[in-house]
């Protein structure tokens, strides 16, 4: 027999008892009523951004895991393992290559070199596409501090 709204209790929270309890209650609620509010009406960060900038790279680097698996198997497949060990080498570098293209910020302890920046074998470009700094830098603005406190200051 399913139970009936009687049986369920009361449907609805209706707040604490205890009159300072509800007092902490009602002001935690208008509180979390006027950031909802707020961030209705001038949002942080656009959708686009923030997926280019950080949630894209758990998928890449779960679509580097499957791809590093296919090269695997097809070698293995193949019958040949030094294929296989070859051809994951060289995925591993592209896969690396691509990453840096797309995410890579210099540390904050590198020295700044003078001069043009110059590619390498491990940096394709200086910052990031898909970074704050490397989207700065491409729109020919110069590339920004973080906000706050500068982290060399404490070591």
């Amino acid at each position: 027999m399913p139970p009936t709204p009687d049986d369920t209790g009361p449907s609805r929270f209706d707040g604490p008892s205890d009159p300072n309890e509800a007092y902490a209650f009602r002001s935690q609620a208008d509180r979390v009523a006027e950031e909802k509010r707020a961030a209705l009406e001038a949002p942080d960060v656009p959708w686009r951004v923030w997926w280019l900038q950080s949630g894209s790279k758990w998928y890449l680097a779960v679509g580097f895991l499957i791809a590093d698996v296919w090269i695997v198997s097809l070698g293995l497949e193949l019958g040949a393992p030094a294929l296989s060990l070859v051809g994951l080498l060289v995925a591993i570098y592209l896969e690396f290559l691509l990453y840096r293209y797309l995410y890579y910020i210099p540390p904050l302890d590198e020295p700044r070199r003078r001069g043009r920046f110059r590619r390498t074998w491990t940096r394709p470009v200086e910052f990031g596409r898909w970074t704050p700094q490397g989207a700065a830098l491409r729109s020919g603005g110069a590339v920004a501090p973080a906000e706050g406190p500068d982290p060399k200051e404490f070591l």
